[in-house]
């Protein structure tokens, strides 16, 4: 949320959260996969 809505920088939002560059790129990932794999199953595949 804060990369994409709030338009920080990976660097700001590591900093911010007192992680590494690695984990945060990995939370970041994550996610965004999470987010997908839901729009995915509540949007894209609903019948009706």
């Amino acid at each position: 949320m804060l990369r994409e809505i709030v338009g920080l920088e990976t660097d700001e939002i590591c900093q911010d959260m007192n992680l590494s560059q690695s984990a945060c790129r990995v939370y970041l990932h994550r996610a965004r996969l999470g987010l997908r794999e839901c729009l995915e199953q509540r949007w894209f595949n609903a019948k009706g």
